[in-house]
């Protein structure tokens, strides 16, 4: 991902490739031909959301959720690509975890106002096991198509102030 974390937010176009290269993940599971299921199961994130409580929530607060879901979402990955997998995987997982690193760093560069910001903490994701690779990566989808872009939206208005969008 070549963006910075200003375009990411102010530039909608980028958050839509985000999306899209998510569902490539699936997509490019899929033509590696062989099953998902992993050896072990693994942790991830359960991404689903209420709107109306999320958007009651400061940025900063949403900000770490998604961060605690990208956190969880990478442990799993790479705890997968630990396994002995075909060349083809383990590939894709290298770009997957690239990619997740990538929404850290941006997340973590975006400059929120101080203002918005209450004593509330960002609670850990809830959890679940999988042992389906799938799984992991329509979890990863999920989160950037809901919290991830709920998120942006929200946001864009306090960072692009100024800025052409």
């Amino acid at each position: 991902m070549q963006t910075s974390p200003i375009n990411f937010v102010c530039k909608p176009r980028a958050m839509e490739e985000q999306i899209e290269r998510t569902k490539g993940f699936q997509d490019a599971l899929n033509q590696c031909g062989i099953p998902s299921l992993l050896p072990q199961k693994v942790t991830v994130p359960n991404v689903g959301f209420q709107m109306t409580q999320w958007e009651q929530k400061s940025s900063e607060v949403q900000r770490n959720e998604i961060i605690s879901a990208l956190t969880m979402l990478s442990e799993a990955v790479q705890a997968v690509r630990s396994t002995p997998q075909s060349h083809c995987v383990h590939a894709l997982l290298e770009r997957v975890v690239q990619n997740i690193k990538n929404m850290v760093l941006i997340l973590h560069s975006l400059p929120l106002s101080a203002a918005g910001a209450s004593e509330e903490k960002a609670q850990l994701p809830k959890s679940s096991l999988t042992s389906s690779l799938h799984c992991v990566l329509r979890r990863y989808t999920s989160l950037t198509r809901g919290k991830l872009q709920s998120f942006t939206k929200e946001t864009a208005p306090e960072i692009c102030k100024g800025r052409r969008r």
